[in-house]
This record gives C-alpha cells, structure tokens and sequence, in this order.
C-alpha cells in the first residue's frame, strides 16, 4: 500500500528550508510532524512545529527522518535518530568521515534500518539522460570526464568543512554512478580566503572500467557553474546541471564528413558543419524526485537512483583520499637559492 509516511526533518539552514519545501508539495506522500534546529522558528503560515532538540520528537509518531544539519553533525544526529529506529534520507556526504560513515551504515543495518543518502545529482534529469546517452552508445567509447562545480560559498563554515566535503563528493558519485569503482590518482587543494580551509580543488580520477576524469571545484569563482563535458569515440556531451541540458557535438554523428581540401576555410567549414544533437530533457526539480523514490523506498519498493550505503560510502572515502593526498602536496620543498637546479624529487623543474 502506497502509505502517506510521517517525517522529522533535523536542520533548518539552506538545504533544510529546500526539504521542507518539497516535503510540504508532496502531501499526499509526507507529513511533517516537526521541524528540529536549535535556532530556527517557524516561518508564518507553516503550521508545523520547531522544536529545539531530538528529544523533542521522541514522544512523536514518525516514520523516518530526513537530516539536513551541517555535515559535521551528522554523525551524532544520524546515530541518535538510529537509537530512536527511525529511517532515514541523510543530505550527502553521509558524514564526515569514512569511519563515521561505516559505523552509522552499520548501526542501521544491525537495526534493519533503510539509510538513503541525499546524492541529489543522481536525480538531476540530465544526469539522468547523460547516462542513457552512454549507455545506448551515442558517445562511443567514453574516454574522459571533466566536472566543473565552482561558486557558492558556505553562508556558515563549521571546522572540518572543505570545499571537496561540500561540492566533490557530488561529481565523485555522480561519476561513480555512471562508470562503476574509482580510483583515486591524484588531488591539488589550495587555501585562498581562509587558511586552513580548502576552497579550491582539483582531483584525478580513474575508473576500473577504462575512462579516466577530471574534478575542479571551487567556492570562489562569484557565478555557479555545474557542468560535465564527456569526450567520447564518436563525440563530446556537454551537461549543464543548472540549465538541465544535454548537448552531443561530433563530426560524424549523422553523416560521414570529410574537409574538401587542406585550406583553413575548408576547415573552418567543416568545424561549423559538426553535427549537433540537443538531447530532449523531461526537466523535474531533482530534490522532489529523490523525495518521491524515498517515500517508494518506505513503502517497501526499490531504492531506483537513491544512494544506498556502498556507494555512500565509496564517495566519503574517495573525497577523503582526495583530502589527504592534498594535503601531502601541499607541503612544498624547500627553495633552492642560486642557480643550483633542484633536487629531482622536488619535482620544480
């Protein structure tokens, strides 16, 4: 039976204020019986209650909470609401940690618990058509991906929080779930506005399955930019998540092209006649979609694109490697004074 299922939500900032909105669209699928955050108040109209802490709830009817707390409280919330049995759909990462990560992945299983992670670009239309473009073969063979995610700085920076924690580990499941395992090859972190505190990142990925990729995030850049360029055997696809658009460019997509002579004019001619395809795009607020598949998860049906708990934890672990091999690289050698070269593992050529 498709039950209308009762919620908690836990957290109230940007994205918690996103869920509430979408919860309340859906009330045929949710009730919200409480709204937790140790600051907020209810805005005029709501009609739900904000209480201050999870012992609050604890004498309340729900069935599964959705956490939207800054990531480094999600560990503690997420373990309490466990201990409460309660299921849950966690805003990503689902912690801090790879180690967090396990534990509360664990807990909920030992509890028979459903623990969903809120992975939302799996959701995001395009994504969704990127992966059937690869799948029914349009690129060929794909070779490499390069993900941009810039712009957009934290409005509250909680210790422990880092660009790649916030804006990486999308791309890194997005990717995940679009090539099967990773590896990590390399990372390159800066520190531009706060020290400490890494704003700008780049990470080098390879996947199991052949292709490699490439993540820049940055939270400086003053206009969002979320986009993924695929290149491919037969082409290049250009996703923008914002815009929800899929475009294939490719020379011999529709028909076999070849330049009329080794003149630049020939060339140009040739480079304005690539063929072009513009994918159609069922465009859907991601954050609703993931909400509906939670509420069919609760209702005993299949998890479909949520992020269940091995790839939760394969994208901590991944952007957790990432940090780490950032920092090992930022420790820069000395420089040599003079004209004496430097030593060949400073690699400063």
């Amino acid at each position: 039976m498709n039950q209308r299922k009762k919620v908690v939500l836990v957290g109230a900032g940007r994205m918690g204020r996103n869920h509430l909105r979408v919860l309340r669209e859906l009330p045929e699928l949710f009730e919200v019986v409480a709204v937790v955050d140790p600051v907020a108040t209810a805005p005029a109209g709501v009609g739900i209650p904000f209480v201050k802490t999870l012992a609050d709830v604890k004498g309340k009817d729900f069935d599964a909470a959705v956490v939207a707390t800054p990531t480094a409280l999600h560990f503690d919330v997420a373990s309490e609401l466990i201990e409460m049995k309660k299921h849950l759909l966690i805003e990503k990462p689902v912690a801090s940690t790879y180690s967090q990560a396990r534990q509360l992945i664990e807990a909920a299983r030992e509890a028979k618990l459903l623990l969903a992670v809120g992975h939302v670009e799996r959701f995001n239309p395009a994504v969704r058509k990127l992966r059937e473009i690869i799948r029914e073969g349009w690129l060929g063979t794909a070779i490499h991906f390069s993900f941009t995610r810039v712009g957009g700085y934290p409005e509250t920076l909680i210790q422990g929080n880092n660009v790649l924690l916030d804006l990486a580990v999308h791309d890194i499941d997005v990717l995940r779930s679009l090539v099967g395992q990773l590896r990590l090859e390399a990372s390159m972190c800066h520190s531009t506005w706060r020290e400490g505190v890494y704003d700008t990142a780049e990470i080098f990925l390879r996947a199991a399955k052949g292709p490699s990729a490439s993540v820049h995030v940055n939270w400086i850049t003053p206009t969002k930019i979320r986009s993924i360029r695929v290149t491919g055997t037969r082409g290049v696809c250009f996703v923008d998540y914002i815009m929800q658009t899929c475009e294939l460019f490719g020379g011999n997509l529709l028909k076999q092209l070849e330049p009329t002579s080794s003149s630049f004019d020939s060339l140009q001619v040739l480079y304005k006649t690539s063929d072009k395809i513009a994918f159609g795009v069922h465009k859907e607020e991601p954050l609703r979609a993931q909400a509906v598949q939670f509420h069919g998860l609760l209702n005993g049906g299949e998890s479909g694109e949520l992020c269940m708990d091995r790839d939760a934890l394969a994208a901590v672990l991944l952007t957790e490697r990432a940090v780490l091999d950032g920092q090992a690289r930022t420790r820069s050698p000395s420089i040599v004074p003079g004209d004496a070269l430097p030593r060949e593992q400073d690699e400063w050529v």
